[in-house]
């Protein structure tokens, strides 16, 4: 079928090609659509396939370490420094040793809750910047790394190892007193071609075993939770039809543990998935997952819920229902990636019901208590991913554009008092 362009449509084209994004904007990415220059005194750098941003200056080249060839169960890179610190238990009550914070953020007040947590997802692009720094400093406790140890950013090729952005947010993380959730070894996106082409199942299994393996005793005793398997299930509540299902099935999942709880046997381990929000056959299917692998002995310590919601929707009301299904596991449970995004442009009605949901979705967690922790996915909408993936849409954190709190802060922090 042919299809031909509009005036209009052209038009538009031609004015996204010439906007330029300002300092610290997203300005490329796979499935990013809007304009790719940048401002004066800033250059278009990839921080990996997914996120291109505005930094100032020119763009640096990427350090790479290069591993010796890859051992069927040897580490191929070892930990840097070892740890002291106390390692997180499953009581709600948080130990000592716990994450810090501020005496007044909202970490604090979750731990005065007698929770583990209130954190929020980083990395070195964002950190750097001063303002986002001195507020994850005040406000949050854990600090989820948004891209930098995703598989595509850590192992670009075969036995080629990236992990700078990794060690710059543990490093962070050490300095300030925060505490790290890994985030995420096994998952079917963000994952380089060279894995989707492997077609053998032992060959698989060693990949897969060696890249936990790598990533986990690289930041042993640094990183008190990670994201194992991230997104194994369609919204249908099928397995999602990935290189580790099509080749490995189920077992995939049990691999990835316990090479993780074997690379760091304090480390907590999560499995976690999206739409978890509603009664639905993904999680009947999440929960009976969750079931299989306790049943086999397989090390799994939590199931996170991402919680990526929109203003107003039917089911947050509710959200306490579903989250209770995932308590009733017995595992610790953690909202690892609230946001609540709303259409644009925000009004006064959409700015109130969205502080009234964010308080549903907080009140939920502390009705539970092996609700361990909140994770917001960025601080400032000015850095959230919600604009470039969810056309019309925005304004889905804390903090605004301009790095202010927002409604929705007061809202979180009242429901904490």
């Amino acid at each position: 079928m042919k299809f031909s362009l509009s005036v209009a449509t052209v038009a538009m084209a031609i004015s996204v090609a010439n906007a330029q994004v300002g300092m610290w904007g997203q300005c490329g990415g796979n499935g990013y659509n809007g304009p790719t220059n940048c401002v004066s005194g800033a250059t278009c750098q990839k921080l990996n396939d997914w996120y291109y941003q505005c930094l100032p200056g020119q763009a640096p080249q990427p350090t790479t370490t290069q591993a010796p060839p890859e051992p069927t169960t040897s580490v191929v890179i070892p930990p840097t420094t070892t740890s002291t610190g106390t390692t997180p238990t499953t009581t709600v009550a948080p130990p000592a040793g716990a994450p810090s914070a501020g005496p007044n953020g909202l970490h604090a007040k979750m731990v005065a809750k007698g929770r583990y947590y209130f954190g929020t997802a980083v990395d070195q692009n964002t950190l750097s910047q001063s303002v986002i720094s001195n507020i994850v400093k005040e406000e949050f406790g854990m600090l989820t790394p948004e891209n930098s140890m995703k598989w595509e950013s850590t192992q670009p090729s075969r036995g080629q190892w990236r992990l700078d952005g990794g060690d710059y947010l543990v490093n962070y993380a050490q300095q300030n007193g925060k505490h790290v959730r890994g985030h995420t070894l096994l998952w079917h996106s963000q994952l380089p071609g060279w894995v989707s082409q492997i077609n053998d199942a032992a060959t698989l299994t060693q990949v897969l075993e060696n890249h936990v393996t790598t990533l986990v005793t690289r930041w042993k005793g640094k990183i008190q939770h990670w994201d194992v398997a991230n997104e194994v299930f369609e919204d249908n509540g099928q397995y999602r039809n990935s290189v580790f299902y099509r080749l490995l099935g189920e077992r995939s999942i049990e691999i990835a543990f316990r090479a993780a709880a074997k690379a760091d046997p304090n480390c907590k381990l999560y499995l976690n998935d999206y739409n978890l929000d509603y009664t639905s056959s993904k999680l009947t299917n999440f929960i009976a997952l969750v079931n299989r692998l306790k049943a086999a002995g397989v090390p799994i310590h939590g199931v996170g819920t991402q919680s990526h919601l929109m203003v107003g929707n039917g089911a947050i009301p509710t959200f306490k229902n579903p989250l209770q299904m995932l308590h009733d596991t017995g595992l610790d449970v953690a909202i690892t990636e609230l946001d609540i995004r709303m259409k644009m442009p925000s009004d006064n009605s959409k700015v109130q019901q969205q502080s009234r949901d964010f308080q549903t979705v907080v009140k939920a967690c502390l009705d539970l208590p092996r609700c361990v922790g909140i994770t917001v996915w960025g601080v400032s909408d000015k850095d959230s991913w919600v604009p470039s993936t969810f056309q019309g849409e925005g304004d889905a954190l804390l903090w605004n554009n301009n790095y202010q709190k927002k409604e929705a802060y007061t809202a979180v922090a009242n429901a904490l008092a």
